[in-house]
């Protein structure tokens, strides 16, 4: 059984999710702007205690606190379930969300990264996935720059807020990953 451990990027760190954060991360969640593609906007800090509570207590989701400099600035979700594929083992998928003054800076992708070479280095994870948006173009580009490849398009799967969007899916297996 895996369990997050504290992971280090060039500017950051990612800390496993304790009960203490989540005011923090209810901080950026409650901004539209950062969490848009990952979840609706938290409306308190008990919503987001709400949606984090099975992380904090199921072993197949492991959730880190993205950090600069000792600051909160996003949350990274890891979930040993497939997203969207029939793929039964050896499968996760991720998701995450960056605090929308800290974004198209790079740290989503070093976020990215750090928890990809955890997985492939520490797991028997052999397949990654991840879904967006398709109007999501910053996480496609964060995805494709650590190696992701779109896998298929679904059309009018994801409803936010009254709107219905497309989804892009990507994959990223350890032996792409490893050449």
């Amino acid at each position: 059984m895996a369990v997050a451990t504290k992971l280090s990027a060039r500017r950051l760190t990612l800390d496993p999710l304790t009960a203490d954060d989540l005011e923090d991360v209810f901080q950026i969640a409650r901004e539209r702007e950062s969490i848009e593609d990952f979840q609706h906007a938290a409306d308190s800090s008990e919503e987001v205690r709400a949606w984090l509570a099975p992380s904090l207590e199921n072993p197949l989701n492991l959730v880190w606190v993205i950090r600069k400099g000792g600051k909160a600035i996003g949350l990274f979700d890891l979930c040993f379930e497939a997203e969207y594929s029939d793929v039964k083992d050896h499968v996760c998928r991720v998701g995450y969300f960056v605090d929308h003054r800290e974004q198209r800076q790079g740290f989503a992708t070093e976020a990215l990264a750090a928890v990809t070479a955890w997985v492939f280095d520490e797991t028997d994870t052999v397949r990654i996935e991840a879904g967006v948006t398709l109007r999501n173009e910053a996480s496609s580009r964060t995805l494709e720059k650590v190696g992701f490849v779109r896998e298929k398009v679904v059309e009018a799967n994801w409803t936010w807020r009254g709107a219905v969007y497309d989804s892009a899916y990507y994959y990223l297996s350890k032996d792409l990953y490893r050449s």
